[in-house]
């Protein structure tokens, strides 16, 4: 090319904008240049094509403000403005209504995302205090058990006296019940400490602590550094209190995150004191509700808690517990619904338009079908393609339509199709095998390298015995590290945490998440989940 040469371009449409440009290439010039009749700032870049002739237009970045919302979601319930994306299920009104009390599911089903929404929905009449044990000190309750009691229940006296606390503490923000009380009753709850569990507990159940109710009981205070708070005084003169001075507002006690200090899936021992006081904490919210009942009075402690904890608390009680129990556990057609909600909820939020939740997947997405398999002739529902590779969970499938929409945003496309969502697997199987890692890191501090060990398999199905070789190869090339788990325990742990599955008659795949039994079958084949796949290098 020994002069320059100019290729134009007819007018053409991007966004709302109508441009013309043309495609200068100087035979002198290191780089083409682009050039638009009338510039503007669009992010557009051009790239010459490796190892070809031609010069091609590069990508023009998006500017649909839907696919930049969506791009933004959080996974984390904390980090979203829940008055725009919360999803409020039927079972949630059971929540708010009080007639459910406790929220079962496995990680990443919705149950902070529920505790924030009931914690953020304060008025003049609804008041609310979420308390999070993450990361909290349970060794520092355990020397307060009642004596009086016979294990699991030794607790159930303490977990009293925290919600009454809590209570009277959201009493003390209630104008109209302070006005009731004859002394200042903000004064004598002021222990709470925002954004400092541990510090409020550690100062109600401490020995110096000195509980104030005028005409109530007077005050209780332990009489010396050996003598013990009476906490079954301090429980009836504050529930004589309650009584005498509650209006009809909405009290909320919230107990989320109980569960994340938890480790030995493996080999659990019931007769821990951190079971024992999750059984008298469910005991101590039966107490209340049965003490607070067929009165106007709205007092509702709410516990959230992991399934599979759940699962290893033994008591009489049980069925009784999960008469009052909400089980999250999500299918594609809800997910579906939540994905749908979502959506509308960004167009609305970006556009100021209110779009019909059963139309704004197309608002959104170009395609509804989506070819798999390696020739690309079949073809399943994309959503259901979707939410194949997540675990089933609300932050799951949360992640894969924003990696979605990030790979369309980057290509300039104001619908997500089919090429997006194929591209968008990478990004979201390492998110998939982060999800992993994080929670299985503190059963396994080796799980990275697990998963090296599932990756030189090479393989998305195999079988048990392949697994074992290759478990033995990387604990002989580590043989000085200290290696406890046998081939069985790891299998057991990673079946439980639904890196792997089993491979049953008719070629079905069955993961922890989506059997009732949970047990892996050791005589039945093994397959990788299908959103791991990719981070892992087994194509």
């Amino acid at each position: 090319m020994t002069a320059a040469q100019q290729f134009s371009f007819s007018s053409r449409r991007i966004g709302t904008v109508l441009i013309t440009h043309r495609l200068q290439v100087r035979a002198n010039a290191q780089k083409p240049i682009f050039v638009l009749d009338d510039w503007l700032d669009l992010g557009s870049k051009i790239v010459k094509d490796s190892g070809k002739s031609c010069i091609s237009l590069g990508n023009f970045m998006s500017d649909s403000p839907v696919l930049r919302e969506i791009s933004r979601w959080s996974i984390e319930a904390k980090d979203e403005d829940s008055s725009v994306y919360f999803f409020h299920f039927g079972d949630v009104s059971d929540i708010e209504d009080g007639r459910k009390n406790y929220v079962i599911g496995r990680k990443g089903t919705g149950k902070t995302a529920i505790a924030e929404y009931l914690h953020n929905q304060k008025s003049y009449n609804q008041f609310s205090r979420l308390l999070s044990f993450k990361n909290f000190p349970f060794n520092s309750l355990y020397g307060h058990a009642d004596d009086a009691y016979n294990r699991p229940n030794q607790y159930i006296t303490l977990w009293i006296y925290v919600i009454y606390h809590y209570i009277c503490s959201m009493l003390a923000e209630n104008e109209l019940v302070r006005s009731r009380c004859g002394f200042d009753l903000r004064k004598s709850f002021d222990f709470d400490v925002q954004g400092a569990l541990a510090r409020s507990v550690k100062t109600i159940t401490s020995q110096s602590y000195s509980l104030n109710l005028a005409g109530f009981g007077g005050g209780f205070q332990s009489d010396g550094e050996s003598a013990e708070f009476d906490y079954v005084k301090a429980n009836e003169a504050m529930r004589e209190f309650i009584h005498s001075v509650i209006d009809d507002s909405e009290y909320y006690v919230i107990f989320d995150e109980l569960d994340e200090d938890y480790r030995d899936v493996l080999n659990p021992d019931r007769k821990d004191s951190y079971f024992e006081l999750l059984i008298s904490l469910f005991k101590a919210v039966q107490v209340i509700r049965a003490e607070f009942a067929n009165t106007d009075i709205n007092i509702r402690p709410i516990i959230f808690l992991r399934d599979d904890i759940f699962d290893l608390c033994r008591d009489v009680d049980k069925n009784k517990w999960l008469d009052r129990a909400v089980t999250l556990k999500w299918d594609e057609s809800q997910l579906r619904e939540l994905v749908q909600f979502r959506l509308s909820r960004a167009i609305q939020t970006t556009t100021g338009e209110t779009v019909d939740v059963s139309s704004a997947w197309d608002e959104v997405f170009g395609v509804r079908k989506t070819s798999i398999g390696s020739s690309r002739r079949g073809s399943i529902d994309t959503f259901k393609f979707l939410t194949s590779r997540t675990f089933l969970r609300p932050r799951d499938i949360i992640s894969h339509v924003r990696e979605c929409a990030k790979v369309a945003l980057s290509r300039g496309n104001e619908k997500i199709n089919n090429i997006d969502i194929k591209d968008s697997g990478s990004g979201h199987s390492a998110y998939m095998r982060r999800e992993v890692i994080d929670e299985l890191f503190p059963v396994l501090d080796d799980v990275a390298e697990i998963l090296g060990v599932l990756s030189r398999i090479r393989k998305p199905i195999f079988t048990r015995k392949e697994f074992n070789d290759r478990y033995r190869e990387y604990l002989n090339q580590n043989s000085s590290s200290n290696k406890t788990l046998t081939e069985s325990q790891v299998l057991k742990l990673l079946f439980h945490f639904n890196v792997i599955g089993n491979i049953t008659t008719g070629n079905h795949r069955v993961f922890a998440y989506d059997s009732d039994v949970k047990v892996m079958n050791m005589d039945e084949n093994i397959c990788v989940h299908n959103g791991l796949i990719h981070s892992l290098d087994i194509l």
